[in-house]
């Protein structure tokens, strides 16, 4: 098993320390601009109050440990240290940042002993002899791309601290310890604990028994760009074999490791995480198990990217100090099971049938996660609930249904409430509205029956209107189908009321595919635009959608997936309602509150199934009325 580690070091511990560049590495390639950013964010940590253990939190540095050879005097020497595997750029930028401010820091702290930086692929040109006299101009700066840039940032930094000095504020200093202090404090349970307000590095060491090679590794982080998530770092925090007395260490990190997979794998289950999880967050996540971490600790948007890393670490620290646990096992044992619990409440709310239907709701609408979680601690399961449910009043605020209309946000937010609740009512008991589908397969609203102004203002879109058409009437959309159909209609039509009694419908219907077939069939590449309109009116005079008095009201208004019908916009209610039952059939996704309307359950005295008329919209507006008069202020008449 491998045994990465991960801490967070204060400069002050890479004293006297060697490292080495490999050659699969980019050279350094810092800017004067980046450097002075560095600076100014130093300057800024410096000036702010700070609590006690407060830290600037450099990016991590990747490092394995490597045996080289060094030659000096026209001698070689064994040399012991580091492979930078990634984060060489800040490293070097570090050395050459302290070796500006060399003098001072050697009269402040004299036990430091700088650490040395080779690059392995400089083979003409010594880069640690460079970067140890970078103060001293030579030819090589000049000539040499790498050592250019170095002996820039050497410069930008120098200009930095001239241009920072006022005469009051002594910075110089005020950098240097932030740079170099420590405030070391042993614990009960024999771990250090830094309590002074300084730089930091998150420092991951790759262990012998890591299988990818650090070549591998390099590419995996730079490649792409892909930095390490928090979710590793905590992870290595947490299976570091010193954590554990020796002869369970295995025993635990499999246990733990093995958790780990089970909470990762259950939050994989894309019913549970999009329950959870609100699509509009401005956090994604590779492992999702970095979600609950995220949970524990409160991360914001305007935390840094480390935040929980650090926060998980800071745990660990504070741990130290608690008498009660006197080794390093005892303070991860306790962490995981927070970790356990914090995740355990997640599903309980899953399994909950209520809870998981307002729940889901309420993060949808972009509750805060977090604050519901510290609700349910607090809380008996009645106050919860009842708790969720004001908090639901509150997302829906004062609302007049039989003002909304389309385009409003509210109607959306009504719309899936009402589905939501018409499900958690359902007689199944084991029904769930599915917060995964609905997400990813980005159901919005739409209307019931198409609106009165034609909406079709590209070709190819009348056409795939007209193969829309096609099949409704035909079940064909291939055109000579179509036409064999129309032949036989007429021939029907021909033989005569007493052979083959015929209907107006079907009159209708034939007139209708004829005057379709033409716009299909016209020499000219293009739909004739007048045509197309005129016939479009004939339609929709067959299928009566212009009896809607409102056709923007939420009374003809639902829940449809407008990505799946071609045209749906300018669908009529048959051909919607033709494919709402056939998405049904198949066991693709339908809210019930939509399937009810197409089915026309909210119209129990209809007699015509193929229309959508002003009672129909009137009883779907008063379902809906009912359905969530408790979360809604307004007319409290509503739905009687």
């Amino acid at each position: 098993m491998s045994t990465n580690s991960v801490t967070l070091r204060n400069l002050r511990s890479l004293s006297g320390m060697n490292f080495f560049i490999p050659d699969y590495q980019r050279g350094y390639r810092c800017s004067s601009f980046e450097a002075e950013q560095l600076m100014n964010d130093l300057k800024e940590f410096c000036k702010r109050r700070k609590e006690e253990g407060e830290f600037y939190c450099l990016q991590p540095i990747v490092v394995k440990k490597r045996t080289w050879l060094r030659e000096e005097n026209g001698k070689t020497s064994e040399v012991n240290g580091y492979e930078v595997i990634d984060g060489q750029q800040r490293l070097t930028t570090l050395y050459i940042l302290m070796k500006c401010k060399e003098q001072k820091i050697k009269a402040l702290y004299e036990d430091f002993q700088p650490f040395s930086i080779k690059y392995e692929t400089r083979v003409e040109f010594d880069s640690q002899k460079f970067l140890e006299n970078i103060d001293k101009p030579t030819e090589a700066s000049s000539e040499f791309i790498d050592f250019y840039h170095m002996r820039s940032v050497y410069d930008s930094i120098n200009d930095w601290f001239k241009k920072s000095y006022d005469g009051k504020s002594d910075y110089d200093r005020k950098i240097i310890d932030a740079l170099l202090s420590q405030d070391i404090e042993e614990t009960e349970g024999g771990s250090d604990i830094d309590k002074a307000n300084n730089v930091r590095m998150i420092w991951y060491e790759v262990s012998d028994s890591e299988n990818s090679s650090s070549n591998d590794i390099f590419t995996r982080l730079n490649i792409g760009k892909i930095p390490l998530t928090n979710a590793e770092l905590i992870k290595a925090l947490l299976l570091r074999r010193g954590n554990f007395i020796e002869s369970e260490a295995s025993l635990k990190q499999i246990q733990i490791s093995t958790e780990w997979n089970q909470i990762e794998q259950r939050l994989q289950d894309d019913s549970f995480w999009y329950f959870l999880y609100n699509t509009s967050s401005e956090f994604r996540y590779e492992n999702r198990i970095e979600f609950l971490f995220d949970l524990m600790k409160h991360r914001t948007k305007d935390s840094e990217y480390y935040y929980t890393f650090n926060e998980f670490n800071r745990r660990l620290e504070d741990l130290g100090r608690d008498p009660d646990l006197q080794n390093n096992q005892a303070r991860i044992d306790k962490i995981w099971l927070e970790v356990k619990q914090t995740f355990q409440t997640l599903e309980e709310w899953y399994e909950d049938r209520t809870l998981y239907h307002l729940i889901g709701f309420l993060i949808e609408q972009g509750e805060d996660i977090k604050d519901l979680r510290e609700q349910s601690l607090s809380r008996s399961k009645s106050d919860f609930i009842a708790y969720i449910k004001e908090k639901i009043r509150e997302k829906m605020g004062e609302v007049n249904l039989r003002d909304l209309t389309y385009g409003e946000k509210t109607v959306k937010k009504v719309l899936l409430l009402f589905n939501i609740l018409t499900t958690l009512k359902s007689s199944q008991s084991s029904s769930r509205f599915p917060f995964g589908r609905y997400k990813k397969e980005k159901w919005d609203i739409e209307h019931i029956t198409s609106q009165t102004e034609i909406n079709i203002h590209d070709d190819k879109k009348r056409k795939e209107w007209i193969k829309d058409m096609f099949v409704y009437f035909t079940g064909k959309e291939d055109i000579s189908a179509v036409q064999n159909y129309l032949e036989k209609l007429i021939n029907k039509i021909k033989k005569g009321p007493y052979e083959s009694p015929t209907t107006a419908k079907e009159r209708s219907e034939a007139k209708i595919l004829k005057a379709l077939l033409s716009l299909v069939c016209d020499p000219e590449p293009r739909v004739n635009v007048e045509e197309f309109e005129k016939t479009f009116r004939q339609v929709q005079s067959y299928f009566s959608e212009d009896e809607v008095r409102d056709k923007n009201n939420i009374s003809n208004l639902a829940l449809l997936d407008a990505q799946t019908n071609r045209g749906y916009k300018n669908s009529f209610f048959p051909v919607k309602r033709e494919w709402i039952i056939r998405k049904d059939r198949q066991g693709i996704f339908v809210p019930i509150g939509t399937k009810n309307v197409f089915l026309k359950y909210y119209s129990p005295k209809s007699n015509n199934m193929l229309r959508w008329g002003n009672e129909d919209a009137e009883n779907y507006l008063s379902a809906i009325e009912r359905e969530i008069a408790d979360y809604v202020e307004g007319d409290k008449n509503v739905g009687n």
